[in-house]
């Protein structure tokens, strides 16, 4: 592991560093340059949120390299009225175009999203993406297919989730399970106490940036209660998931077919001012 480096000729001595650490490992008095003891450094996270905050950029974290670290463009940044628009433009999309998502388009976005924040910096989300209807549509037929027995193993969720009015309608053509999407990415995280909320923040960040870029997202929640339920290893089988895997959202993609032209009121906010 590389030492947390200072470069002397551009720190300030302001231990911004020392301050913004999540785990308070660097040591830095007023008029000093900052220091990280290398018993402490077993103990980093790798977040870099010491390089991200200093004006200089003049430390360097154990385990990363200075190159690395960009500096950001305060010029691209949106104004809140355009932040705020693309939240209130955002729709589920259940109607898309009969065309893929270029395989680059998607290595873009998803490179995008590994900025989405992860408990202690752990960066361990895997993502799934189904290229092709066709696969999508395996997919599909796998929930369908344990959808079909739920009467039989657990009779209280095929009631809650109407599965019987879902399977017939999958067997009159009509997809409520996937909306004919063209391409699907799955989250999958490590099961414990994080991976869950990991995965759906991921997703989210996924959502909004897709549509930034005009691409529609909708989430999979059937296919989600799928993956997590005991008599659906086909799903998981399926998505090939390791030992020790779960995956825990799914986001149906593609172009969307309608583009949406107002928005619709909301519930106002429910706030309690302590």
């Amino acid at each position: 592991m590389n030492v947390f480096t200072v470069d002397h000729d551009l720190c300030r001595k302001d231990g911004i560093c020392a301050l913004v650490c999540p785990v308070h490992i660097i040591d830095a008095e007023p008029g000093n340059y900052p220091v990280l003891d290398k018993h402490k450094a077993v103990y980093c996270l790798g977040c870099g949120q010491c390089m991200a905050f200093c004006p200089t950029l003049a430390c360097t974290a154990p385990g990363l390299e200075r190159e690395d670290c960009r500096p950001l463009s305060g010029q691209d940044m949106p104004t809140p009225r355009q932040a705020d628009e693309l939240a209130f433009s955002r729709r589920s999309v259940r109607n898309f175009k009969d065309k893929t998502i270029p395989r680059q388009e998607l290595e873009d976005l998803l490179a995008a999203v590994r900025f989405a924040p992860t408990a202690k910096n752990t960066q361990n989300l895997r993502w799934i993406l189904l290229e092709s209807r066709e696969r999508v549509v395996q997919l599909a037929e796998l929930v369908v297919a344990w959808m079909r027995e739920l009467p039989r193993i657990d009779p209280a969720l095929d009631e809650a989730m109407h599965a019987g009015g879902l399977v017939r309608a999958w067997d009159r053509g009509v997809d409520v399970i996937t909306r004919t999407a063209p391409q699907l990415a799955v989250v999958v995280a490590p099961q414990w106490r994080w991976g869950q909320p990991d995965a759906v923040i991921a997703a989210t960040y996924l959502e909004l940036l897709a549509q930034a870029r005009g691409i529609g997202c909708c989430w999979g929640g059937y296919l989600c209660m799928a993956f997590e339920h005991p008599a659906a290893q086909d799903v998981r089988d399926f998505l090939g998931l390791g030992e020790g895997e779960m995956a825990f959202a799914a986001q149906m993609m593609g172009y969307p077919r309608f583009k949406a032209h107002a928005r619709p009121p909301r519930k106002n906010a429910h706030i309690t001012w302590k």
